[in-house]
């Protein structure tokens, strides 16, 4: 063994793939070693088993070779450090210097700052709170811009959600005007009233006698209710290349465009789970670029003139109620003289991607309570569905927006730029330049000096009390759009006979209990 040890020449190293090259014998009793205590090692013989980890801890476990190369070390330093290092800190992912991840390509993936100590968020549950905060956007201001950059780069810092600046806001005024046209109530009203009823049609079953359709799935929204129609509602009004019987041409079907823009959602405003994070906005950010490069090729044949135009639009879905927008929407974002890759990225990707999961979600929420804990609210609600009368429409607003208010979790990010003292439910809470601020609305919802007898359902609630949407220069921007397509789609549910929960756990929204009232579904 000596002469190989001495004698042999060093392997060639191969990048990617190994480093460290030894000679062949040596390598020979290495591997032969590690073998050995592998195939010996108790751990990956007899407890490496989703029976023993549970499904749940055996998934965490996993590998993914498009993740540092498959290396699962950081999930350890980011659970147990995680005020200490940033997701994408190259001291939590394997590196040995520099050169080497620009070799790989991946230079621009990580973060080469120092690890620091990151300070813990400052909790508000306030109704007085959440306005303070939400109402003083320049001393409080939005944090998304960092998500939006790096899952859609920079151009899509641009997005009106995305800053507080006087740009910001001419953003949202100019793509306010181009969603709220003549008629758009209308328009949005009866979209939602076909496209509800056409997907519970194609997506239920009967079993035993008794219709059944899933009304919550993947992503603890309203898969097909919430999800899909949110989603066809989003790809009309944008043009985004959604697959469909009338529109076979298009690219994703509308549970590929909802998972996709899922994720890229989760990565710019609900990315607070350390270990998780560098793999969500990696991901979303291949995700992000494959589906901006399809809108942004939709885009530039929606905005051809001329004989052109006509041929293409022939070919576009353009029979619903939705028919005036879609591809005009797209001609009139082109008369304000941005490029087609501006306004991909800063006005229909981020517009989209921030609406649908978000009404995706709510729908669930409404239909949870309603079917639960308010069920005795459910014969009122069903008994208006059936007279369809701006009265109605009226009421089963405020009906949904009840639903939301007593059971959904909301909440809002922002990060302060002065000194200044809550008097947050008796308790005094100081905040002051650079932290990290979050004001659950959950609490918030039921303050008794907003909402007389909070815990009940009233329909005769101010409209404008509710903050789900948000106050201020960051209200949100389908607010007005939104109600009317939660309203329609309530009322198509309402009409449905004998509308109840499956029997037994799969009819349970199942949910995972987190501090200040919130949950996971």
């Amino acid at each position: 063994m000596y002469p190989g040890i001495a004698a042999e020449a060093a392997k060639d190293p191969m990048v990617p793939g190994v480093g460290i090259c030894p000679t062949h014998t040596i390598s020979r009793a290495v591997l032969s070693d590690a073998v050995a205590l592998v195939r010996g090692d108790r751990f990956y013989t007899i407890d490496y088993t989703p029976k023993s980890l549970t499904n749940w801890g055996y998934n965490e476990v996993q590998y993914d070779l498009s993740i540092n190369q498959g290396c699962v070390f950081y999930k350890l330093l980011l659970r147990g450090l995680p005020n200490h290092f940033k997701a994408d800190s190259i001291y939590a992912h394997p590196s040995e210097n520099a050169n080497i991840m620009k070799t790989l390509g991946r230079y621009q993936d990580y973060s080469w700052d120092k690890p620091t100590y990151i300070p813990e968020r400052v909790n508000l549950t306030s109704y007085s709170s959440a306005k303070h905060m939400l109402e003083n956007s320049q001393s409080f201001k939005v944090m998304w811009n960092d998500g939006l950059g790096f899952v859609m780069g920079k151009t899509a810092e641009n997005f009106c959600l995305g800053g507080d600046t006087t740009f910001h806001r001419s953003q949202k005024e100019t793509m306010s005007k181009l969603l709220y046209r003549n008629q758009w109530h209308k328009g949005v009203k009866d979209f939602y009233l076909q496209k509800t009823l056409e997907l519970i049609r194609e997506n239920s079953c009967q079993i035993a006698g008794i219709h059944q359709v899933d009304m919550t799935r993947e992503y603890a929204a309203v898969e097909i209710v919430g999800n899909l129609a949110h989603v066809h509602f989003a790809s009309n009004v944008f043009s985004l290349p959604l697959k469909s019987k009338e529109n076979p041409r298009g690219i994703f079907t509308d549970h590929e465009l909802f998972m996709a823009i899922s994720a890229i959602f989760t990565a710019i405003f609900f990315d607070f789970e350390p270990t998780k994070s560098f793999y969500l906005r990696t991901a979303s950010r291949k995700l992000s670029d494959v589906l901006g490069k399809l809108v942004e090729l939709n885009v530039k044949s929606v905005a051809a003139t001329g004989f052109f135009s006509g041929l293409i639009d022939y070919f576009r879905e353009n029979t619903n109620a939705l028919k005036d927008y879609g591809v005009h929407m797209i001609r009139r974002l082109r008369e304000t003289g941005i490029s087609e890759q501006e306004m991909v990225y800063s006005q229909i990707l981020p517009t989209a991607v921030a609406m649908v999961p978000n009404q995706a979600q709510v729908f669930t929420q409404i239909l949870d309570y309603y079917l639960g804990e308010g069920i005795s609210h459910l014969p009122e609600i069903q008994r208006l569905s059936r007279v369809d009368t701006p009265d109605t429409d009226e009421k089963l607003l405020h009906y949904a927006m009840e639903g939301i208010r007593l059971n959904g979790t909301f909440g809002s990010y922002r990060r302060s730029e002065v000194n200044h003292s809550f008097d947050d439910n008796g308790k005094q809470v100081n905040v002051k330049p650079g932290d990290k601020v979050f004001c659950s609305f959950v609490g918030a919802a039921r303050d008794p000096t907003v909402f007389p007898d909070p815990n009940q359902v009233r329909i005769d609630r101010p409209i404008e009390s509710y903050i789900h949407y948000g106050i201020g220069d960051h209200t949100c921007l389908g607010k007005e759009a939104s109600m009317v397509a939660l309203t329609a789609m309530l009322r198509t549910v309402g009409r449905l006979e004998g509308l109840r929960r499956a029997p037994g756990a799969q009819g349970q929204l199942k949910k995972v209990p987190r501090p200040g009232g919130f949950y996971g579904e």
